[in-house]
């Protein structure tokens, strides 16, 4: 089990870059508007339960309150303003790992603040790296290629994720992934367990 800072910290060392930037036209709007709490976000980490098959996950990990502000205003470089809870898990194969990282905010305005600072992050870190088409139904994404590590910014309502791996297969690529976290979050927005 990784630890908050450990997860935070983790969204920035392996963090790309590109132009793919797209807003707009996402389902995800809808349910995920009204902050989540801790448990909901709790349930739209990937589970164990729902990795693919081949692939091992690890335990959801979720921080908030007191314990999450320190360690977001210590050590994170996207905007903490807002930030109610954070989550994390990895899925890992023969050579391969998806990881998945969210933070809800108490608004969309904070989200929408959230995800440009973190994509401006991602952005200055590797500016060599490519714009990658991926549409997932998100309000906003923001993809990259950095050789076998891609990854993708998704904003849906009031919840920013970042889904990033290395040496993904065709069967299960960075837009497969993308699609399955958002629609965890919006099945989470409406009040069901998606492992159910």
């Amino acid at each position: 089990m990784r630890g908050a800072a450990a997860g935070i910290t983790l969204v920035l060392a392996l963090a790309g870059c590109s132009e793919g930037s797209t807003s707009g036209g996402g389902a995800g709007g809808g349910a995920a508007v009204a902050p989540f709490n801790p448990s909901q976000l709790a349930q739209a980490v990937p589970s164990e339960l729902a990795a693919p098959k081949g692939w091992k996950g690890a335990s959801p990990v979720v921080r908030d309150g007191s314990v999450l502000q320190k360690l977001c205003e210590q050590g994170a470089r996207f905007s903490c303003a807002g930030l109610t809870s954070y989550g994390n898990s990895r899925y890992s194969t023969s050579g391969a790992f998806v990881d998945f990282e969210l933070l809800a905010y108490d608004s969309v305005d904070n989200a929408k603040v959230g995800m440009k600072s973190m994509v401006a992050d991602i952005h200055d870190g590797k500016p060599d790296a490519k714009p990658l088409t991926v549409d997932a139904g998100a309000d906003e994404t923001d993809a990259y290629a950095d050789g076998d590590r891609p990854g993708v910014v998704l904003r849906v309502g009031a919840v920013v994720a970042f889904v990033f791996g290395e040496t993904l297969p065709k069967d299960n690529d960075l837009q497969s992934f993308a699609k399955f976290q958002v629609q965890r979050i919006n099945t989470a927005a409406t009040g069901k367990n998606p492992d159910a």
